[in-house]
């Protein structure tokens, strides 16, 4: 006997049934969603690709930190993930041009200069190569002239801020300066491009006086034979590989890749540990590295001692600290066969004409002795001497005071950053060239 079914039972199976099926088309598509979120994603290893890349993980930061006009992605605020590491120094991603070329600058001032009546006087002779001795300091220091791409960046005369335009631009040099207009844009003191120094823009303000940045972020405007510090601006093609990094400061996008075996393969700005110091890479040849201490040399105490340069005159031959440098300083270094003597520039210059090239015109061949005013980085720690002289007196000496120049007497005790060369076939055991990991030196290369 059959049993019957009523219309209500077929009903409840149906209901049951549809049910069922919901759930497992949801649950299917769920799982779905899930495994393909939990797929490796490509992450991009172009530079521009990766800054412009809005979901992947942690590796982005916020969207409202780029804005967009005209075809140009800038970064604006406090951003916090636009660092680059780029030949040994630190840097900042400015914007991603219409181009897809990428524009950085120094996360700080490799050093003070005068602007001058425009900047061809001093500024961009100095960060470029030009048809002059002793030019191009800062490209060359790159070892990147032919990976550089021109820098464009305004030169805008103007006298009030809400008039700041960008009509007239130069094209014409590999390495530029700030801009006004891109530090207005990126939010002014607000923003990541105020770091606590006093540096000049590119702009004008009027026949005598050029716009610059305070240390506190201002903008103000000063006599062009001030110096203050260069920011250098350089534009590299946005295809620029990756190799590490995810842009936070403590890991910056890295886009070089040299292999380092010895220190002849490190970058200029790279750090090195030595004789339980750190050190800065100045300046290199095939031979030798100059290396500028990280700090002011320190007593027992941890004190930074103060010592005078001389007691009756500014000629090294007669400088009781050179002296003493170069004999008892020198005594206390380990491994002394790694230490070579090479040039210390110890031209004079001139306030009047304020052309940094006068201090290359004279050298001395020492162990250890100080930076001259014209070297990149010669400005990195205060109150401390350096080895150019003033002219036409016997007394005059220059050091650096608040990051800018100081005309001193060689009888004022100040601290002291000793410079040192090292022979370029020391290898490299461990690190990277980072502040965070300096090079960790082994023997000499057989």
């Amino acid at each position: 006997m059959r049993a019957k079914v009523n219309g209500q039972t077929v009903f409840n199976i149906f209901s049951i049934l549809f049910v069922v099926s919901v759930g497992f088309y949801f649950i299917g598509r769920f799982l779905y969603y899930k495994l393909e979120n939990e797929k490796e994603k490509i992450i991009p290893n172009t530079l521009a690709s990766r800054l412009l890349e809005e979901d992947y993980g942690n590796y982005y930061e916020s969207e409202n930190d780029l804005s967009y006009t005209n075809g140009i992605y800038r970064y604006v605020g406090m951003a916090s993930f636009n660092y680059v590491r780029y030949k040994g120094l630190l840097w900042r991603v400015i914007k991603i041009n219409a181009d897809g070329s990428v524009t950085l600058i120094t996360e700080n001032s490799v050093i003070s200069l005068p602007y001058g009546d425009n900047l061809e006087n001093h500024i961009l002779p100095w960060l470029n190569i030009i048809e002059e001795e002793n030019t191009g300091i800062m490209v060359a220091s790159l070892e990147a002239d032919q990976e550089l791409l021109n820098t464009k960046f305004c030169i805008d005369t103007f006298s009030k801020l809400e008039e700041a335009t960008c009509f007239h631009t130069n094209y014409d040099y590999k390495i530029g300066i700030l801009t006004l207009d891109d530090y207005l844009e990126a939010n002014a003191n607000e923003s990541y491009l105020n770091n606590g120094e006093t540096f000049w823009t590119s702009n004008k303000y009027d026949k005598n006086n050029s716009w610059f940045i305070s240390n506190d972020g201002r903008i103000s405007y000063e006599n062009t034979f001030h110096k203050y510090g260069i920011r250098p601006v350089i534009t590299i093609d946005g295809n620029s590989t990756i190799y590490s990094g995810n842009g936070s400061y403590d890991n910056p996008y890295l886009l070089n890749n040299r292999k380092t075996i010895t220190l002849l393969d490190g970058y200029v700005g790279d750090y090195v540990t030595y004789n339980n110091q750190v050190w800065k890479v100045v300046s290199k040849d095939n031979d030798k590295v100059k290396l500028a201490s990280e700090e002011c040399l320190k007593n027992k105490e941890n004190t930074c001692i103060e010592q005078k340069y001389s007691n009756n005159s500014n000629h090294v031959e007669n400088s009781e600290l050179i002296i003493y440098l170069n004999n008892d300083y020198y005594q206390t270094f380990q491994y002394k066969d790694f230490l070579v003597k090479g040039p210390y520039y110890t031209g004079s210059y001139s306030l009047t004409s304020n052309d940094y090239r006068t201090t290359f015109t004279s050298t001395k061949n020492l162990t250890v002795g100080f930076l001259s005013l014209g070297e990149i980085f010669s400005y990195d720690i205060d109150n401390s001497y350096l080895m150019t002289t003033g002219p036409n007196n016997d007394l005059s000496i220059y050091s650096v005071n608040n990051h800018s120049l100081y005309q001193n007497v060689v009888t004022n005790p100040l601290f002291i950053r000793p410079v040192i060369y090292l022979n370029s076939n020391i290898t490299i055991t461990e690190g990277n060239g980072s502040y965070l990991s300096p090079y960790q030196l082994g023997g000499m290369k057989s």
